[in-house]
């Protein structure tokens, strides 16, 4: 149930927004929001006061909700500083009209000034400085103003006044808190877009040299400590200088995307792939004895070897691979001495004629 309405909830502050990661997506989310509770807030207004037929308050109510479908409306078609703007003066119109003339100070309702002060930190950025300053200093001065004054509500008593306090209080708590989790949400969200792009490639997409070297390590450990097999694997294009010389460098960085993708599509889930620089590749697979890698990596060669790859001008470029191979050796220290043994067998597959596979351990299952 909590599942469904947090999906509903995202689905309402995400709607009119397809950049993920774009530079204001923080702050539309945080006007939509408050544009959200504004409208349910002046439909409960709507909802009670009409039952009580007391109806200046119903349409003031009324004329607030329909200001706030204007401001949701400004937000979705990219008008951000309309949307932005207004809804702190519909709310701190609505909130000094009712606070002062309406429910009477004692009912608290001014304490939602608060959230239009936490709304103006978070929405208006370094370059709207002088707004959120002005949005800032009238809401505290009307809210000094509010708890300062003592005003009689017209249309609440006592006992009302006592069951305002309380529900404004909640309210004030589930705004603040939702606004402050909407940010630190967007940031672990960025964060994480952000190591995403600094661990992979941009053209091929795999890890990055960083990124897989630092798995080299991770799984040479975790294979060293549980006494595992482990295989290592560097490949390498074929000709690939002659492929950019001939074709150009469009037509390279095609070869490169289409071999990434094929390579990764025929190595196992547990496997890992990252592009080691230029044309190499790294595969480094765990749990694995060295023939059954060679198997999976002699698979990724005739793949490679069968793929017709065809520029926009309708030239096909033929492409294969070489392979080295390494397992880890009882007397291995460190993942390097792994990756210069697979280095060595790259060396000698080129050397025999190229598109083919070499390995280089004795140590074999």
């Amino acid at each position: 149930m909590f599942s469904s309405i947090k999906q509903f909830i995202n689905t309402l502050l995400n709607i009119g927004f397809e950049d993920e990661f774009g530079n204001d997506l923080n702050q539309k989310h945080v006007v939509n929001f408050s544009y959200i509770i504004f409208c349910v807030g002046c439909l409960f207004l709507i909802a009670v006061f009409t039952f009580r037929q007391m109806y200046s308050i119903t349409i003031l109510s009324t004329l607030g909700l329909l200001v706030a479908l204007v401001g949701l409306r400004y937000n979705f078609i990219g008008h951000l500083f309309r949307a932005q703007i207004l809804m702190p003066i519909i709310k701190i119109f609505q909130t000094s009209i009712l606070s002062l003339f309406y429910f009477g100070t004692e009912s608290g309702f001014h304490w939602f000034f608060v959230n239009v002060i936490a709304y103006a930190l978070v929405v208006f950025r370094t370059d709207r400085q002088a707004v959120k300053y002005w949005v800032v200093g009238i809401s505290l001065a009307l809210f000094l103003l509010c708890e300062l004054t003592d005003t009689n509500g017209l249309y609440l008593n006592s006992t009302d006044q006592e069951l305002s306090v309380i529900l404004v209080f909640f309210a004030v708590s589930f705004n603040f808190a939702m606004v402050i989790n909407l940010v630190i949400s967007r940031l672990k969200s960025v964060n994480q877009h952000l190591r995403i792009l600094a661990e992979k490639d941009e053209l091929t997409g795999l890890s990055n040299r960083r990124k897989v070297l630092a798995d080299a390590v991770n799984i040479f450990a975790d294979s060293i400590i549980n006494r595992e097999s482990c295989v290592f694997s560097i490949v390498d294009l074929d000709h690939f200088k002659k492929i950019n010389d001939t074709f150009g460098h469009e037509a390279g960085d095609l070869v490169l995307a289409k071999v990434s993708a094929m390579m990764a599509s025929v190595i196992r889930p547990q496997d890992e792939i990252g592009r080691y620089g230029g044309e190499e590749f790294i595969v480094i697979m765990r749990g694995t004895s060295i023939k059954d890698a060679a198997d999976i990596m002699e698979a990724m060669r005739r793949s490679v070897e069968d793929m017709l790859i065809e520029t926009e001008n309708g030239i096909v470029i033929p492409v294969t691979i070489s392979i080295g191979l390494a397992a880890i050796d009882p007397g291995v220290s460190r993942y390097e001495e792994i990756l210069a043994q697979a280095d060595k067998g790259l060396y000698v597959a080129k050397r025999s004629g190229r598109n083919r596979l070499s390995v280089q351990s004795d140590y074999q299952n």
